[in-house]
C-alpha cells in the first residue's frame, strides 16, 4: 500500500486525532502545545501522526521523506528517523538550524543509495538505509550546508562561512564522512 507523509497545517490536525500519535522534544502525556505535527497515511487511511513540541527549535527549512519503510522529519534544531513498522521514533540534535534532507533521488546518484544526508547549518550527516546514524562531519560552514552531487564515492558540496554569500566547496568521503586529500 502507498504510505505518504507530509506536514500537518494547524488546521488539519484534527483529521489526523485518530492516528496514533507520537511526540517529538517531549512525552505523549505532555500539555505542550505542538509548534508542528506530520501525519503519515497508508492510502487514503490516515494512520499515524507525529507531533513536533517548542524544544525542537525553529528553523526556517523543514522537510519530511519516506525513504524506503521509514520516515525522516527536519525541522527545528532536529532530524528525527520514524519506523511506521517498529513505532521507533529517534531524535538527533542538530549543530544549528536544520537545513535540508538529501536522498539518492536528489543527487541523482545511485552511490547514495538507500541512504540519507542531513544538513543542518554547520554539519552533514549520514544515515543508513535503516536509520542508523553512520557518521557526522561538523564544522563544514557556519550558514549553510549544501550538497551539489555524489560521484566516485565522493560528496562535492558547498558550505557558507561569511554569510550573505561567502560559499566554500568541499569534498567528502561518503563512507566515512571524512575530508577528501587534493
Amino acid at each position: 500500500m502507498n504510505m505518504r507523509a507530509t506536514f500537518v497545517t494547524a488546521e488539519d490536525v484534527g483529521d489526523w486525532r485518530n492516528a496514533d500519535r507520537f511526540v517529538l522534544g517531549g512525552s505523549s502525556d505532555s500539555t505542550v502545545s505542538a509548534v508542528a505535527a506530520v501525519g503519515i497515511s497508508l492510502g487514503s487511511e490516515a494512520k499515524w501522526r507525529v507531533d513536533l513540541l517548542p524544544v525542537v527549535g525553529h528553523s526556517c527549512f523543514q522537510d519530511v521523506r519516506r525513504v524506503g519503510e521509514l520516515i525522516y522529519i527536519g525541522y527545528g534544531e532536529q532530524v528525527a528517523v520514524f519506523s511506521p513498522r517498529t513505532g521507533d521514533l529517534a531524535s538527533h540534535s542538530l549543530d544549528g538550524y536544520f537545513g535540508r534532507l538529501f536522498t539518492s533521488s536528489d543527487t541523482e546518484s545511485l552511490e547514495l543509495g538507500s541512504s540519507v544526508l542531513v544538513a543542518s547549518a554547520t554539519e552533514l550527516l549520514r544515515f543508513d538505509g535503516t536509520g542508523q546514524l553512520l557518521w557526522r562531519k561538523s564544522g563544514l560552514g557556519v550558514d549553510g550546508v549544501i550538497v551539489q552531487r555524489i560521484q566516485d564515492g565522493q560528496i562535492f558540496g558547498n558550505a557558507e562561512w561569511d554569510p550573505p554569500g561567502g560559499w566554500e566547496p568541499f569534498r567528502l568521503l561518503l563512507d566515512s564522512g571524512e575530508a577528501c586529500r587534493s
